[in-house]
Formats: structure tokens, C-alpha cells, sequence
């Protein structure tokens, strides 16, 4: 017996699930977007330090300005979008950012951060662990397209 639609389709979304974090793995840099203090979208290209897949990505950013900035933003709303894309295929995640301040959870992280920009590593209080978790995937794969929604953690 054949299988079901249901069946394809969620092999189908496996695919395509499968080959975006595949695609996250090659990019270094992406496309972070925060909604600043005005109600209006800030996008930057930011360094990804760590992912779990495409479901979990990490950032380090520094809490400069009390005005404006990454950190401040997600402070006041946690609103946030990802992009990423090479080679013709593209991935943009919706999701929520969360500051992570626990330090046994930001130790880890440690190794990560820059020395240079930040003298005491995690420690520094200027340094904020950013954590962003995904809800909606809107996937441009090998010429497949396809949105996902996700049950956020």
C-alpha cells in the first residue's frame, strides 16, 4: 500500500526542514531584524555563534546605547526575525529573542565571545547572550517553497 498524503507531506516538510539547517550550518553571518524604539523593524547583519538547527539560534551583541540597539530593542520587545541565504536558496524565520542572563547558561558561551570588544568575556556587563527561537519558517529551497508554523518552547 501506497503512502498517504499525509504521510508525503510530512516527509516533504522533513526535507525541507532537513536541507534549511544544513543551509544555516555554511552561513556565518545572517540577518537579524528587532522593532526599535519607534515601532519600525532594525535589520543587521550578525555573526550566528551557535544554532540548533534552524529552531534555536545564538548571538552575542554589546548593550552600548540605552536608546537604540539589538539589546535594548529585544529588551522592550521580543519580536524578532531571522534571514539567512546562499546560493540562490533562503530561509526567514519569525520568532521571539530572549536576553539570556543566566550565567551557568552564558559560561558556555564563554569561548565565544570577543576579548577584544568585550575584556572580561561573558562577564562583561555589556555583553548580552541573545538567544532566538523560531515559530515560523518560510523556506526557498532548490526552488521549493513552503511555510511552517512551530510550537515555540
Amino acid at each position: 500500500m501506497g503512502k498517504t498524503a499525509n504521510e508525503i507531506q510530512k516527509e516533504r516538510i522533513k526535507e525541507i526542514e532537513e536541507k534549511a539547517s544544513q543551509l544555516l550550518e555554511k552561513c556565518e553571518v545572517v540577518t537579524l531584524a528587532s522593532i526599535n524604539e519607534n515601532g519600525y523593524p532594525r535589520i543587521c547583519a550578525v555573526t550566528k555563534i551557535r544554532n540548533n538547527g534552524f529552531s534555536e539560534i545564538y548571538f552575542m551583541t554589546s548593550k552600548r546605547s540605552h536608546l537604540n540597539g539589538k539589546a535594548t530593542h529585544f529588551g522592550n520587545n521580543t519580536k524578532a526575525s531571522v534571514c539567512y541565504y546562499l546560493d540562490g536558496d533562503s530561509v526567514t524565520l519569525i520568532g521571539d529573542v530572549e536576553i539570556v542572563t543566566d550565567m551557568d547558561e552564558k559560561g558556555k558561551f564563554d569561548n565565544d565571545c570577543d576579548r577584544n570588544f568585550f575584556k572580561k568575556g561573558i562577564e562583561d556587563p555589556k555583553c548580552y547572550l541573545l538567544r532566538f527561537r523560531t515559530n515560523e519558517a518560510t523556506f526557498w529551497i532548490e526552488g521549493k517553497f513552503r511555510t511552517c508554523k512551530y510550537k515555540t518552547k
